[in-house]
């Protein structure tokens, strides 16, 4: 059974900010160090991939980092925080990652999820919402997380974005090439908003690109219609694409997620992605920002092994914001607590990372969009096989409606 890392797209009525490998399966303990910490752990949860023809471990790794980290620090007043994960399996099938869910909401021990980074997002968070276990840090990629109260993203939506750093390149005529499954398939509706939107600009339209496909000659080709390619595909198929490109008289201008991009698959596609431009929902890893520099030394530190990108920040970041509201709880932290916590959130900010005013009280006043509390990019591109960033900081991509 083959499966496929995710890669930030955008998902019906929300944002698939990632096609992503799966999971499933049994949960078990992380050991992160207790510092001498005593009392009961206060214990969060990460459903991601851990076994799978590419496994997405990082999630998981850049959780417990962070964890780690905060023990060192104190802990969460004194008790130490304690990381778990839940392995699902397979983007075939929901059941897997389902059982992760259902799992944790009867762990009353958990009280959120973190960092969450599997295939079938909408199912899982519509089980916690039923539960009211805080989702922490989820990517924007679904309409359950992108609706429901339980929800608090911190990324933006890089799927959504991939046109509009076109745009800002200069390309005029943009097309979206997408892995064609039903959740990626809505990343031409956001990208004809967003692209219409902020840069007043139409999209061609979308080119459907099937799971199987393994010779992308012809849907290369009809990307040469336009001067940009917004590429809203799984790694294999973005790495097929480049390949293709590069090899043959293509020179439109290519654009991908910054979570498609990890050092595994920049090693391996070496030259052929130098000039793809980039969307983040969070800044990117290589950046000098105080933050990132924090976030790479406690992943050297605590987990040297971990990969260390967009993924593993994500989750990292996720887990330092959970620590940090827990930390301002007077009374127990409680899934009842943390929650309420969460949905107070003004001028919120976890080392800088975040755009200013991040706040948690106003939704979003965009239809379909109501959590999505980050709605900005950042920019970057792919230069001597590294990402660079290219923006100030946070670029908007959507304007609300009136």
């Amino acid at each position: 059974m083959k499966n496929h890392k995710l890669t930030s797209l955008t998902v019906a009525a929300g944002l698939l900010a990632a096609l992503v490998a799966a999971c499933g399966g049994d949960s078990k303990d992380a050991d992160p160090a207790t510092n001498g910490l005593t009392g009961d752990p206060i214990v969060i949860e990460v459903i991601t991939a851990l076994t799978s023809v590419t496994p997405g471990t990082e999630a998981f790794e850049g959780a417990k980092a962070a964890a780690a980290a905060v023990n060192a620090s104190g802990g969460i007043n004194g008790r130490p925080l304690e990381v778990k994960v839940c392995d699902a399996q397979g983007t075939e099938s929901p059941t897997a990652a389902v059982g992760c869910a259902r799992e944790l909401v009867a762990d009353k021990s958990v009280i959120a999820e973190v960092g969450d980074y599997e295939a079938f997002q909408e199912q899982v968070n519509t089980i916690l919402a039923a539960a009211g276990v805080p989702n922490i840090a989820p990517p924007p990629t679904s309409k359950s997380v992108l609706s429901s109260p339980n929800s608090f993203p911190l990324a933006g939506s890089d799927g959504a974005g991939l046109a509009t750093v076109l745009a800002d390149a200069g390309a005029k005529d943009i097309q979206v090439a997408y892995t064609n499954v039903a959740q990626a398939a809505s990343a031409v509706g956001f990208n004809q908003i967003t692209l219409q939107q902020g840069r007043g600009l139409k999209l061609m339209g979308g080119i459907p690109v099937e799971v199987t496909a393994t010779d992308l000659t012809p849907v290369v080709t009809s990307g040469a219609k336009g001067d940009g390619v917004a590429l809203a595909m799984m790694p294999t198929h973005l790495a097929a694409w480049l390949t293709v490109s590069r090899s043959g008289n293509f020179d439109q201008k290519l654009s991908a997620s910054a979570s498609s991009f990890t050092a595994e698959t920049l090693s391996a596609l070496g030259d052929k992605a130098n000039g793809v431009l980039v969307s983040a929902g969070l800044p990117l890893v290589t950046s000098d920002l105080p933050g990132i520099v924090q976030f790479r030394a406690e992943m050297a530190k605590y987990e040297p092994k971990a990969a260390v990108d967009q993924v593993s920040l994500n989750a990292w970041m996720g887990t330092w914001a959970f620590a940090q509201v827990a930390r301002t709880i007077s009374g127990p932290v409680t899934r009842e607590s943390v929650l309420k916590a969460f949905s107070n959130l003004t001028d919120f900010n976890v080392f800088g990372l975040l755009p200013e005013g991040y706040t948690t009280t106003k939704n979003f006043d965009f239809p379909g969009l109501e959590r999505l509390f980050n709605h900005q990019i950042i920019e970057g591109v792919v230069k001597d096989g590294k990402l660079v960033q290219t923006s100030d900081g946070y670029v908007p991509i959507f304007t609300p409606k009136p």
